[in-house]
């Protein structure tokens, strides 16, 4: 089929589907025809109007070129950095992570008209269809993604036959960041960053349930701190009431007319009682401090008084086991000195009751001094005993420990408390304890307390417990539940002179106050129905002024103060001797004169 157009003569073969356009490039004067169409003649010539003329040809002769033209790649190259790179249009194409402008030139070589070859691209991962191009075979990629790509390229020549595809294997390298190593190296990190976060995660739930394990047990160490003082409270009350009854009647036995040997074991009643006793106050002592109630009385003492009141305690001890005792202060130690004086004497006892204890023979020094350090008391406590090794030093200040071990037991009656007590008062009034010893020559223990120094304190001229009987005669109400007890504290003040009105329980105490003037009267704290604070509270709103003296097994911390707060005179703890009764009237019988 021939057309005749404006662009000039089309050819259209629908057999093979050829399109072919001829122009003034295969001959003809002009490409623009007229409006008719071509004609045929007989012989097969045709014929066809043009603006410059007319023009015959002869259809049959023009050939139709049926041949697959070879297809080259001219040139390739590309954008890399400010030059234009050339590459290998033989070789794989390899891009970098920076390059840019990729431009490949194709050359059909059918040179027919070469005006009219065709080209057309598929970029295989990039195009999703064939893409025609310029007739003059240039295609331009300004960016690729990384990644391998083949590219396929195909011509037409004039006549419209395709050429055989062309591919071109190109490959673009990653930046850095990410190439495989990088992509390994991220998961490589966030298999750390996420190994790192359970870790931490794990790490701090084990800190939390440690945390929490520990606030546990915490609550759980204070809970049996507190259910352990309640106990050594209760257990030091109901010995302290019994024990009231064992070492009294034996003072009242000892008292009586005795043969020797009663007179004897009576006095080995009483040595017993009064070591359990200690053995008591040294638990109660314990207790206190793990609960944090050990409270300091703080006020001005004088240490060289203390120290007599010591000497004349243990000096006894002493010669009863035929060794040196001596005491000495230096002349630099300050007349007074502001501490708790009962603690004081407390850690000297014990020192000194050990040395003793422990020295079969030689002496036993007990030695104040200014600490040469911050200027406080320096306690220093020197014996001629066995002695101890490094090994039992390091165990000396725990609890149920002896430096001779389990057979001081046996020997001494010790309990291990003592040296344990020392080191927490010790601490509790800022100073340090320490001991050199050496074995076969002796021990030296030394304390240093922070005491500052004061003025020395008044000394009241008191009197003795021996000058307070026959002294005075007091009328004395005396209430208390417990009858041995009552019947202990009866025939000691009996002893002393006084007249004694027992009454069982507070509201036989209230009648008695009303049927009879009195001098003082001793409250047991536990009594049946109204207890001694309550019974205190109601004689003083009946406007009774008489001096009230507690009296109370209770080894608390608060009774004391509870005592005071109640509108009593005077606190005793149980077990009572006659010299406490009598130093405890004596101070309060003034203020009813």
């Amino acid at each position: 089929v021939w057309l005749t157009t404006v662009r000039g003569l089309l050819r259209f073969d629908p057999g093979s589907g050829h399109v072919r356009m001829y122009g003034v490039r295969e001959g003809l004067p002009s490409q623009e025809f007229g409006r008719h169409p071509p004609l045929l003649t007989g012989d097969g010539i045709a014929a066809a109007g043009t603006v410059d003329g007319l023009v015959l040809f002869e259809p049959a002769s023009v050939p139709l070129d049926s041949t697959q033209s070879p297809l080259a790649i001219d040139t390739i190259d590309v954008r890399r950095g400010d030059r234009s790179i050339a590459l290998d249009p033989h070789a794989v194409i390899e891009l970098g992570p920076g390059d840019r402008d990729l431009r490949l030139s194709a050359r059909l070589l059918s040179f027919t008209d070469p005006k009219a070859n065709r080209y057309r691209w598929m970029l295989h991962g990039y195009d999703a269809d064939w893409i025609d191009g310029d007739v003059d075979g240039t295609r331009v990629f300004s960016r690729l993604d990384p990644g391998h790509y083949r590219l396929s390229i195909e011509a037409a020549n004039a006549d419209g036959v395709w050429s055989a595809a062309r591919d071109i294997a190109i490959a673009v390298n990653p930046p850095w960041w990410k190439t495989k190593a990088a992509w390994l190296a991220y998961v490589v990190f966030a298999l750390a960053a996420m190994w790192s976060i359970a870790w931490l995660y794990r790490r701090r739930l084990r800190q939390r349930h440690a945390y929490a394990m520990a606030q546990q047990r915490s609550a759980l160490a204070e809970q049996n701190s507190e259910a352990k003082s309640r106990f050594l409270a209760t257990m030091g009350h109901e010995i302290r009431t019994p024990m009231t009854g064992v070492l009294g009647m034996t003072e009242l036995l000892l008292g009586s007319e005795l043969a020797p040997r009663q007179r004897e074991q009576a006095e080995s009643i009483q040595h017993a009682g009064r070591h359990l006793l200690r053995i008591v106050n040294d638990a109660l002592d314990l207790a206190r401090i793990e609960a944090g109630k050990l409270a300091l009385e703080i006020a001005p003492f004088d240490p060289r008084m203390l120290l007599s009141e010591v000497d004349a305690l243990l000096r006894p001890l002493a010669a009863s086991k035929q060794i040196a005792f001596d005491t000495h202060v230096v002349a630099d130690v300050p007349r007074g000195l502001r501490g708790d004086p009962a603690r004081v004497r407390q850690i000297l006892l014990n020192l000194g009751n050990n040395a003793i204890k422990f020295t079969e023979r030689g002496s036993v020094r007990i030695v104040l001094s200014r600490d040469a350090g911050d200027g406080g008391l320096r306690i220093t406590v020197a014996d001629t005993g066995p002695g101890m090794s490094a090994r039992q030093q390091e165990r000396l200040f725990e609890r149920f420990e002896q430096g001779e071990g389990a057979g001081a037991v046996a020997r001494h009656g010790s309990s291990g408390l003592g040296l344990a007590i020392c080191r927490e008062l010790t601490a509790a009034m800022g100073g340090t304890i320490g001991v050199d010893s050496t074995p076969g020559i002796g021990t030296r223990f030394d304390v240093s307390l922070q005491l500052v120094e004061t003025e020395p304190p008044q000394v009241a001229n008191v009197p003795s417990a021996s000058s307070h009987v026959g002294a005075r005669a007091l009328k004395l109400l005396l209430v208390e539940d417990d009858p041995i007890v009552a019947e202990v504290l009866q025939g000691l003040l009996r002893m002393q002179g006084h007249e004694v009105a027992h009454a069982a329980h507070g509201l036989a105490a209230l009648s008695e106050l009303e049927n009879a003037r009195f001098d003082a009267a001793l409250l047991d704290l536990d009594l049946p129905g109204v207890n001694g604070l309550d019974l205190a509270r109601l004689i003083r709103m009946r406007g009774i002024t008489l001096p009230l003296l507690a009296v109370t097994a209770r080894a608390d911390a608060d009774a004391a103060s509870d005592v005071r707060a109640a509108g009593m005179d005077g606190f005793l703890r149980k077990p009572l001797t006659g010299e406490m009764l009598a130093e405890a009237l004596t101070a309060i019988a003034g203020t009813n004169a």
